[in-house]
């Protein structure tokens, strides 16, 4: 998922000592360069790579990756965001491809690609927290792009010109859904969510023909729920947004984790970060009797280090299935790093979310982002109300990024059911169609199968007070989000009262709701994931003559 780099800004490059990579993502060739001692600043270059790629036009959407950095202090040994320098308008098309806005760049003239910079609302105002980098004609395939440059201003950040500093640079994959209306509901699933008139109203065990009460969400704005007001702020799905293409991983879970200080850890995991190499990370009652089957295998690969001489430190993690001591078995890739991360609950998903810079999504961008423009009774997020399910079949290559279901037909994992989680995005292919991939209507994965994902609810007042603000990168000193409005201090994203589980049939509303969840969204559990998003730049556009 990222590279982390040491280097002296007066100098030379010294010494890669991390290298991690998300499902298909990878970060490379990590640099810095071109300081500027009069201005402060300096270029992070780097390698950016991932597979199965597209920019579509008939649903005019694309992927993309969403690359934020961190950068690391040696003696307070703590880790904080890497602010960009802001860009100087939209790029314009030279040749065959785009260069970044300036001062930042994309290789050479003719790389195709379109890129743009997401902000942030810190402390400090409005700051450059990562940059959209996405195919700029319409096709398919892998993505390569060389010599990208992202200019900051370290002196910002608290570094002198001769300063040692650690570099990470992140990059998720994500999807954009554009603007459009959709159904809402099916009229029919349990606890059915869907519109009668403009009152957005919960009803159970609706009469099957009942499609005639089925509305549309047309905008973002006038929208009830039992006669009570949903926030014109309230994401309702209407408009654009880009989402995590995966759940978070666990690979991207522990790199999240090893940039906390001890405290914080402690915090987003089940176990001390001070036991002993090899402990699994999320080892709790009442799943400690054979914790493997549940296929979560981040551990400390070393432990915390208490204050002494210097600041403390929070523990490494890693990933191993045998917890070994060999480099080979902690290679993330190898040792299932690319399956879904389980076990988080709402406070873990927020922070990680927090951090990366995205938001919580809610339930009916969760709808949205399935469905598309498409209505299907009891439909799936693949658009078909049934499919194959690789349940209690085992799997092809276990725990290596090429793990598929042993049933190469299936085109989901029963979500809660044994055995339990695998790679994410591992029904899709170069070659699969929508419904052989589990894939929604805009080519995002693992909606309907894999883990239920907590998103924010409509059915409640603390889901509805939802603000959708973006994180700014940086946790609060016990490791929660910490997302409010600097000018009245409201928070902006509720706790777990204004949570609920989406998964498995696109309108399947159950555990949506709080009465069915308040009493499990602070546990931790092997059928629970998360996944993120945030809108997009405003200059965000499909017309290919640009």
């Amino acid at each position: 998922m990222g590279r982390f780099t040491n280097f002296l800004i007066g100098g030379c490059l010294l010494l890669c000592v991390f290298t991690a990579k998300g499902n298909n993502i990878q970060i490379s060739t990590v640099s810095v360069e071109d300081r500027d001692t009069v201005a402060g600043t300096a270029y992070i270059r780097f390698t950016l790579s991932w597979d199965h790629s597209w920019k579509d036009q008939t649903h005019r959407n694309w992927d993309a990756a969403w690359v934020f950095l961190k950068c690391y202090h040696s003696e307070s040994r703590l880790w904080q965001p890497v602010y960009l320098t802001p860009a100087e308008g939209r790029p314009v098309a030279t040749g065959g491809g785009s260069f970044m806005a300036k001062p930042h760049g994309i290789g050479g003239a003719n790389v195709p690609m379109w890129s743009e910079f997401g902000t942030s609302q810190t402390d400090f105002g409005l700051k450059t927290s990562g940059v959209f980098i996405y195919r700029k004609d319409v096709g398919n395939g892998s993505n390569f792009i060389e010599d990208i440059s992202l200019q900051f201003n370290y002196r910002e950040h608290d570094y002198l010109d001769d300063d040692l500093i650690q570099v990470s640079v992140y990059a998720i994959e994500m999807v954009y859904v554009p603007a459009s209306s959709y159904f809402i509901g099916d009229g029919t699933s349990e606890n059915a969510l869907y519109m009668d008139g403009k009152n957005l109203i919960i009803k159970t065990d609706v009469p099957t023909g009942q499609q005639a009460l089925m509305g549309k969400v047309t905008g973002e704005k006038g929208v009830t729920y039992q006669g009570t007001a949903v926030p014109d702020t309230f994401p309702k799905g209407y408009n654009a947004v880009y989402m995590m293409k995966y759940e978070i991983t666990q690979h991207g879970y522990a790199d999240f984790l090893n940039t906390l200080t001890p405290t914080q850890q402690a915090s987003r995991t089940s176990v001390s970060p001070y036991a002993a190499k090899g402990t699994l990370a999320f080892n709790a009652a009442p799943y400690t009797s054979n914790f493997l089957q549940y296929r979560n295998y981040i551990r400390i690969r070393m432990p915390a280090e208490a204050a002494g001489e210097y600041p403390e430190r929070g523990a490494v993690y890693g990933h191993s299935i045998s917890g070994g001591n060999t480099d080979e078995q902690w290679e993330m890739e190898n040792n299932g790093g690319n399956i879904a991360c389980n076990f988080l609950n709402w406070d873990d998903g927020l922070a990680y979310l927090d951090w990366a810079c995205l938001r919580p999504m809610t339930e009916m961008e969760f709808e949205k982002a399935c469905r598309g423009i498409l209505f299907l009774r009891r439909g799936m997020a693949w658009g078909y109300q049934y499919g194959i399910s690789a349940n209690a079949k085992g799997f092809k290559d276990a725990g290596l990024p090429t793990e598929v279901a042993v049933d190469t037909s299936a085109c989901y994992l029963e979500i809660g059911k044994a055995p339990w989680v695998m790679r994410v995005g591992a029904f899709a292919k170069d070659s699969t169609s929508r419904d052989r991939a589990g894939a929604t209507y805009y080519g995002i994965l693992n909606m309907s199968d894999n883990l239920w994902e907590r998103c924010i609810n409509v059915s409640t007042e603390a889901g509805r007070s939802f603000i959708p603000k973006d994180g700014d990168g940086v946790l609060d000193d016990s490791g929660y989000a910490q997302v409010d409005d600097f000018t009245t201090g409201v928070l902006c994203w509720p706790d777990e009262t204004g949570g609920g589980f989406r998964g498995f049939q696109i309108s399947y509303r159950k555990y949506a709701e709080a009465i069915q969840t308040v009493a499990n969204e602070g546990k931790r559990n092997p059928w629970s994931g998360f996944r993120g998003c945030r809108y997009p730049p405003a200059e965000t556009k499909f017309n290919l003559d640009l």
